[in-house]
């Protein structure tokens, strides 16, 4: 969708204070870098408004939603010639506990146990049953228990408004209803103890243009236009503006037509993405190699820079939310557009270079991708660092079991897939590929002289696949438990006639031809930047808000720490807390310069 674009202007608000001001900053700490516009005195805002949203995507029009209500004058920002961000690429669910769609089918969602779900799988180091605040934090349980309170709250007030309109997520070909309601496949831990409501939380928008992430972009961005607020494209945010009292009054931007200065009288908000894209901030914070995201190519951590010469906090920079990607698209492209969710297919595996499984492959994307990062401490590598699909033509052949990505529809073929007439000749031919990438760089992933196959690995590989085929055989995986969990068998493909033990297991064929498609650790984005509390605000170093700048998504400190509660699990929150924070910015005092 086309963004609706307003040219700058000039305002008669004076920038007179701001050559002192913007050398000051909340807590008393002094700026770093203070921009040159700033210290131009007397020249005059390009534009003002009372809220400035920086950032194009689910978060910042959430947000820009928020705050345009009651006449409040809204202006958002966005770095990339178009809005939409990875929102706009994304499936568009959002996870939603306790939301109006469950109680309406009587469908129970307790806080306790949700707001334990939600914990174990954020912070698993720490967490206790039985302790208080289950053994986190005062700070990161209320912020889940917050979470629990507003995200229906938030959903319910955007369908009143017309913003969305929401559905639960469809019921995938082959699933059982249950309880006598059709379902969406079940939560990525419906398994856990904790889990009181394995069904029903993740929501999707109903809506023009296909559904997911572009209906989603589309609802916010018509309401916000109909609710006045201005959008301006091609604006690279690079600087944080604030008056003698470290209050801030406005952002600095980088145009086609050279720098500007916006004044934002009440706040200014960021929802501007993650850091996937800057190798430095990759190289530096995340805890796993990774080769590429799903993450638009502006999401480069801009907010971090600015936020922390302010003296902002940090915080859950080691995370991200995590997902497989075919390594040589993320090669050639680290803003990988695909990416694997729960791969199909019965008679596949995943091995490393030694040739061996290391975690069921159904799994979930953000758990199973987390495999890449095993540091092998006797080897000194990262055995796991690219992972080799191997698959029979059983699936290669079968529409029900290549029926999405990573493979190619039966028929077709793709230059990332690799081919032997034997497990021996498929080696050499793998081994030939690695050669040939030697020395390619995406993000913080490489592919280096450690990134080939192990002495031995063909007759490993011949070992492997006979091992999982005596388990496929009898319906059940000792190793890694694949095709246990109730997502994993929904998501994990259909059941293949014949197969009525384990539906996500078959045997390999005997005979070739085999295949192969090389697999990358990555992320849809990552969710570590500044801390924010349960109304918005950027807290500063010493605890206290940084007054008038708020953020929300991906670019601040996810409340999820580590998890991926399920599908929509971004989304959920950065809707949720985009708003919030848009509310509270908007009923913020004004701020003079």
């Amino acid at each position: 969708m086309a963004a609706e674009v307003t040219k700058p202007h000039d305002s008669k608000v004076s920038r007179r204070s701001l050559l002192a001001a913007a050398g000051a900053v909340a807590g008393g700490a002094a700026l770093a870098g203070v921009p040159r516009v700033a210290r131009a005195a007397g020249r005059s805002f390009d534009a003002e408004a009372d809220v400035i949203v920086v950032g194009g995507g689910g978060a910042a029009f959430a947000a820009a939603a928020g705050a345009a209500q009651g006449g409040t004058r809204v202006l958002v920002l966005e770095k990339a010639p178009a809005i939409g961000g990875t929102t706009a690429r994304s499936g568009g669910a959002y996870w939603i506990p306790n939301n109006h769609l469950m109680r309406a089918k009587g469908v129970e969602d307790p806080k306790d146990a949700a707001v334990k779900l939600m914990a174990r799988l954020a912070f698993p180091s720490v967490y206790d049953p039985e302790a208080p605040l289950s053994g986190l934090d005062r700070f990161s349980h209320d912020a889940l228990s917050s979470y629990y309170d507003l995200a229906p709250q938030v959903v319910e007030r955007l369908e009143r408004a017309g913003v969305i309109r929401s559905q639960i997520a469809a019921l995938r070909p082959g699933q059982i209803a249950t309880d006598g309601i059709t379902w969406t496949h079940p939560e990525y831990h419906a398994e856990l103890p904790e889990n009181k409501a394995p069904y029903g939380r993740t929501l999707n928008p109903v809506g023009a243009e296909g559904g997911g992430g572009g209906s989603l972009m589309t609802g916010l961005a018509t309401f916000a236009r109909k609710q006045g607020v201005r959008v301006m494209t091609g604006q690279h945010v690079v600087q944080i503006a604030t008056n003698g009292k470290g209050e801030v009054v406005g952002v600095q931007a980088q145009t086609a037509d050279g720098e500007r200065l916006y004044r934002a009288k009440r706040a200014v908000i960021f929802g501007t993405g993650g850091f996937t894209q800057d190798r430095s901030k990759v190289m530096n914070y995340l805890r796993g190699p990774i080769f590429g995201g799903c993450a638009v190519p502006t999401n480069t951590g801009d907010f971090i820079d600015m936020a922390t010469q302010l003296g902002a906090r940090l915080g859950n920079m080691r995370n991200g939310f995590f997902v497989q990607h075919v390594l040589e698209q993320a090669l050639a492209n680290s803003s990988v557009v695909d990416d694997l969710w729960i791969p199909p297919g019965d008679s596949m595996i995943m091995v490393n270079r030694h040739g061996v499984r290391v975690a069921s492959e159904k799994t979930p994307y953000n758990e199973h991708t987390q495999s890449h990062f095993v540091w092998d401490t006797t080897r000194a590598e990262y055995p796991n660092l690219v992972q080799f699909m191997i698959y029979d033509s059983g699936v290669a052949e079968d529409p029900a079991q290549a029926y999405g990505m990573p493979f190619p529809a039966p028929g077709r073929r793709a230059p990332y897939v690799i081919e032997g007439a034997t497990i021996g000749e498929l080696a050499r031919n793998i081994q030939k590929r690695l050669d040939k990438l030697r020395g390619k760089v995406a993000v913080n992933g490489a592919i280096g002289p450690d990134v080939r196959l192990a002495d031995g690995f063909a007759d490993t590989l011949a070992r492997t696949i006979e091992r999982f085929n005596g388990f496929a055989k009898e319906g059940r995986d000792p190793d890694f438990g694949r095709g246990s969990t109730p997502i994993q068998v929904s998501w994990g493909g259909p059941r293949r006639r014949g197969n009525d033990k384990n539906p996500t297991m078959y045997p390999f064929s005997s005979s070739g031809p085999y295949y192969c498609i090389l697999i990358g650790g990555g992320t849809l984005d990552t969710n570590g930047g500044p801390v924010v509390d349960a109304n918005g605000r950027v807290l500063h170093v010493n605890g206290q808000p940084i007054p008038g700048l708020y953020g929300a998504g991906n670019c601040v400190a996810s409340l999820a720490g580590q998890a991926y509660w399920s599908a929509g699990g971004t989304l959920g929150p950065g809707i949720t807390n985009g708003f919030t924070a848009g509310e509270n910015g908007a009923g913020e005092s004004v701020k003079e310069v």
